[in-house]
């Protein structure tokens, strides 16, 4: 009698097994595996597994309570060819994005309405724009995967979101995938997984290639130990020898020079991971210090408004018009409401879309039109006429769902939920753009789309093949 039990109840497409309950080959290693192991194995396994992490957290004094990222110890799989066609892709769009903040800088910015631009919540108009020779060193693109990528099946992967600004997870793609491995030991060597490296240490010189000086001082600007993401913070400034400062331990000298106040150290590159307001806030002489280069920061003001919703419909054109080529990895069909043609289009089809709000953030300010009563739908409809700018429109998509792995009474049971990828892109110099063979998967609670931690998501390791 079979060890594993699999539950599909979800409408998204599977990527572990077909819509009869067939395992993909793909996957055959890695539940072959499972079903060796059996639950009391993989109790021991991933019991060993979250042992180490708590062991680290300890290890940087964060005693109290678990500070740990929900796992799930079950790998996501990447086929080589499905990679390579997502790598090519991502790098386009980083170069495309690099050379439309270039031309904001410059003022030579034609792709997206200045409408757009000055209306964003996230980009001040107040503050000169000084993004660098290479405006955005690291970006964190979001994608779901649909049916229908390679010939006779396969997947198809829609960028939805860029993350400019302080993307989350290359610390936890890398804290992963040196455990995920000693859960499933087999299917890791039989599968010839492609190795993330050194990941944390090259993010590092990435980062401080941002100051022309021989060997700077990077710090990391933390919220906290309140932040989800601090045992990362810790994790990362340990990894790249950073210092990690909190927003009340730095200072403005009388030069205008940004210091460590506990060390005196003159800080020459601050990479800020400050979730709530901006160091900016806290000192408004920062931004001069970093317009007149006396500090370098690697999420530059105003770097992302690439990641403002009503931005982000414009990035196949941004490829189109200023690489010269067809974008490879695609948007979801999106509509900006900015665009007169755009506009006519939604207000006719608006019962059909779902609109969000550019500045809604964690599902908020979001209509799900089929999904609402009429009386929603009109309140809404209101809402976007009196300010259309700050408005897109798209479509709704069933994208993939993953497994969630657990024991219970004597069996291993894998249940679907929607998942999503965090692919990390580095640009050290303005002709190279890096894919990080890997991804930070996002996993849903059952019966949610929601993939973010905070909303009951897991994180799980992927694994890229070769």
């Amino acid at each position: 009698m079979p060890l594993v039990k699999v539950k599909l109840e979800q409408s998204g497409p599977n990527e572990v097994f077909t819509r009869d309950g067939t395992a993909r080959e793909l996957y055959q290693p890695v539940l072959d595996e499972l079903e060796r192991m059996g639950p009391e194995g993989w109790d021991e396994r991933t019991s060993r597994a979250h042992e180490k992490l708590l062991e680290e957290q300890r290890g940087y004094d964060i005693r109290e309570g678990d500070k740990t990222h929900p796992t799930d110890w079950f790998p996501r799989l990447i086929s080589a060819s499905s990679w390579e066609v997502l790598e090519r892709g991502l790098a386009q769009r980083m170069r495309a994005i690099n050379e439309f903040l270039k031309r904001l800088e410059a003022g030579k910015e034609e792709v997206v309405p200045r409408e757009v631009i000055e209306s964003s919540g996230l980009y001040d108009v107040s503050v000169p724009d000084r993004f660098g020779e290479v405006p955005a060193r690291q970006i964190g693109f979001d994608l779901v995967a649909v049916e229908g990528g390679e010939a006779g099946g396969g997947w198809r992967y829609l960028v939805i979101e860029d993350n400019a600004r302080m993307p989350v997870g290359a610390m936890s793609m890398s804290r992963l995938r040196t455990l995920t491995p000693e859960v499933f030991p087999e299917s890791y060597a039989a599968l010839g997984v492609r190795p993330l490296g050194d990941l944390l240490g090259r993010l590092g010189e990435v980062l401080r290639a941002v100051s022309p000086l021989p060997d700077p001082t990077l710090a990391i600007l933390s919220t906290g130990p309140e932040d989800q993401y601090y045992l990362d913070h810790n994790f990362f400034a340990q990894e790249t020898g950073a210092l990690l400062a909190e927003r009340h331990e730095v200072e403005l000298d009388g030069g205008g020079y940004l210091i460590h106040k506990e060390t005196g150290r003159r800080i020459d590159v601050i990479y800020e991971r400050i979730e709530e307001g901006r160091i900016y806030d806290d000192l408004p002489k920062l931004v001069e210090s970093h317009l007149e280069k006396r500090v370098h920061a690697v999420f530059a003001p105003n770097v992302n408004v690439v990641d403002d919703k009503g931005v982000y419909p414009f990035i196949p054109q941004m490829i189109q018009t200023y690489l010269g080529e067809e974008p490879i990895a695609e948007n979801l069909e999106t509509w900006s409401l900015a665009v007169e043609e755009d506009r006519r289009y939604v207000m006719d089809h608006f019962d059909e879309l779902v609109i969000k709000s550019r500045s809604g953030w964690g599902g908020k300010d979001v209509l799900i039109a089929p999904e609402e009563s009429e009386e929603t739908v009109q309140e809404f409809r209101k809402m976007v006429e009196e300010n259309p700018v700050e408005y897109i429109a798209q479509r709704t998509i069933d994208f993939s769902t993953h497994v969630l792995c657990s024991a219970n009474d004597g069996e291993l049971r894998l249940r679907d939920s929607y998942a999503d990828y965090r692919v990390h892109t580095l640009s050290p110099d303005p002709d190279t753009v890096e894919v990080v063979p890997g991804a930070m998967t996002r996993v849903a609670a059952p019966g949610s789309r929601l993939v973010n931690i905070s909303s009951g998501g897991v994180m799980k390791d992927t694994w890229v093949l070769s």
